[in-house]
């Protein structure tokens, strides 16, 4: 003779109440994304990718959960619906970078884009810069901090209406589980970086001359602005002008006054400035 279980009868009666509750929810936020792509088709501003939103709404996701679900299961939740309803308005693919560590890579731009994003695997960051500068629904994912290899973002200081820019940065959120192997990684594509409310800025200041790191930065704090040098690069061939990557801990936009400032500041051997973009700073 079976004893019935009546408490847990009730429990799982309640979690197939839950979920029932969840998956209407559900359906009434994919209904209301669904007119806002309708309102954006109408206004002609179709923005697939939103990751200065995406961070937003993430880091606020976070702040108040408050179960024992660990911050990645939360994060791997939302990441999935955002790059599932994001695809639904417009869609999208994603071009990899992988010199090496592949499947790391893989798994890095997957946990970010969600299960159903067509993605594809090259081992050269130039095959995914010239998918992203002829398509604007692909969006690049490129190696980062391994300095000696990042010369891939030379090519957009070139600036220009459809040179892409970056526009976040992988991963958003630390694995503890060492899932990435400390990979890290920017997407870039042909939108308008946008402030998450925490950034970092990237951009390019092309000079004719060699001019030092420490000159560089003493002109930045004389400008007004927060950042450094972190890479310059010497030209290729005569008549190429010095490249050199600044960093800096806030959104800049590309009408900042701070940027004219600069460039009156760095004197003759200043070209021009161009913003590469910006992205979230990732949560730790």
């Amino acid at each position: 003779m079976t004893i019935k279980n009546t408490k847990l009868d009730a429990l799982r009666a309640e979690i197939d109440r839950l979920d029932a509750e969840l998956l209407s929810v559900l359906e009434k936020r994919i209904a209301i994304v669904e007119d806002i792509a309708a309102a954006k088709k109408v206004d002609g501003k179709a923005l697939a990718f939103r990751p200065g939103r995406e961070a937003s709404i993430l880091r606020k996701i976070l702040e108040v959960h408050s179960s024992k679900l660990p911050d990645t299961v939360i994060a791997a939740i939302w990441r999935e619906l955002i790059a599932a309803v994001g695809w639904m308005q417009k869609p999208y693919s994603v071009s990899i970078t992988a010199p090496d560590k592949s499947v790391g890579y893989w798994d890095l731009a997957r946990f970010h884009f969600g299960s159903a994003t067509p993605m594809k695997l090259h081992q050269l960051p130039s095959v995914v810069l010239r998918e992203v500068y002829e398509n604007p629904s692909t969006l690049g994912v490129l190696p980062w901090l391994t300095r000696e290899r990042d010369t891939w973002w030379t090519h957009l200081a070139q600036g220009g209406e459809n040179v892409p820019k970056i526009l976040a940065a992988l991963p958003f959120l630390d694995n503890p589980s060492g899932e990435f192997e400390d990979l890290n990684s920017l997407v870039i594509g042909q939108a308008e970086p946008e402030p998450s409310g925490d950034d970092v800025t990237l951009m390019a200041l092309a000079t004719s001359d060699e001019v030092s790191r420490a000159r560089l930065n003493e002109n930045l704090v004389k400008a007004g602005l927060s950042g450094y040098c972190a890479d310059s690069r010497s030209p290729d061939s005569g008549d190429s002008d010095w490249l050199h990557l600044i960093e800096m801990p806030e959104f800049v936009a590309e009408t900042d006054p701070r940027l004219v400032k600069l460039g009156e500041i760095s004197g003759e051997s200043f070209i021009k400035v161009v913003i590469l973009g910006a992205y979230a700073v990732p949560i730790k």
